[in-house]
């Protein structure tokens, strides 16, 4: 997808039941007990940030929101455009697919996010495959769990980086989390300039310029 620099998304990482009263909150929606870790990915797959520090039961788009990443892409003065799925808000900055894709042209953007976000299945595969230890599930104290994860991440940034990725293939269909799908969340209700952005997006990139001009020419017709 054009002038996309990333992709953002949750995985589930599985862990031994922790104790405890608070023991619940680290049962995620597929009834299993792990930590919520979420990855902003780049285009060949490495990682650009990561957090590792919430329960399972905790929603992916509260993650984002109390995020550094958050910040940073909200602050940003570089128009950088991550994709997401419908488990999050659309914003000026983070463009979810379209609910209903009516015209061709949202068909195309729709169809564009999915081959684009297919990197991240990809990547999640690849990380629990080299590290056996993300797939099986974690039993060791939390600040050594999440010090393994961060590890995992840093090792697997540099064997992208110098090409050592010593795995059968890339498949994605090698990401074994049997996710439920994200609950949709109210664009409009939650923010009003997230979809203007991604429908202008749309109609620079994805609109033909015969379409375009029938438009622009019905718009002047109804400002007469």
């Amino acid at each position: 997808m054009p002038t996309i620099d990333g992709c953002i998304e949750c995985t589930h990482i599985k862990i031994q039941n922790t104790g405890g009263p608070d023991s619940e909150a680290v049962r995620n929606r597929n009834v299993y007990f792990s930590l919520n870790v979420q990855v902003v990915y780049g285009p060949s797959m490495e990682f650009f940030d990561i957090v590792v520090r919430w329960p399972g039961s905790y929603h992916d788009s509260f993650i984002f929101s109390g995020s550094y990443a958050n910040q940073y892409f909200a602050d940003s003065t570089h128009n950088v455009i991550l994709l997401e799925d419908g488990g999050y808000a659309c914003k000026p900055y983070l463009f979810t697919p379209l609910r209903n894709p009516i015209t061709p042209a949202e068909q195309k953007y729709n169809k564009s996010h999915i081959r684009t976000r297919n990197i991240i299945e990809r990547a999640f595969g690849l990380w629990k495959r080299k590290f056996p230890c993300l797939r099986r599930g974690l039993a060791n104290a939390h600040n050594t769990m999440v010090n393994i994860i961060l590890s995992c991440a840093l090792l697997y940034n540099l064997s992208r980086q110098f090409n050592q990725n010593n795995t059968d293939s890339d498949d994605p269909k090698d990401h074994l989390e049997e996710e439920e799908p994200h609950e949709i969340i109210n664009e409009i209700d939650n923010n009003v300039l997230g979809p203007i952005a991604r429908r202008a997006f749309i109609i620079r990139h994805f609109m033909t310029k015969h379409y375009i001009n029938q438009v622009t020419f019905i718009n002047c017709l109804h400002t007469i």
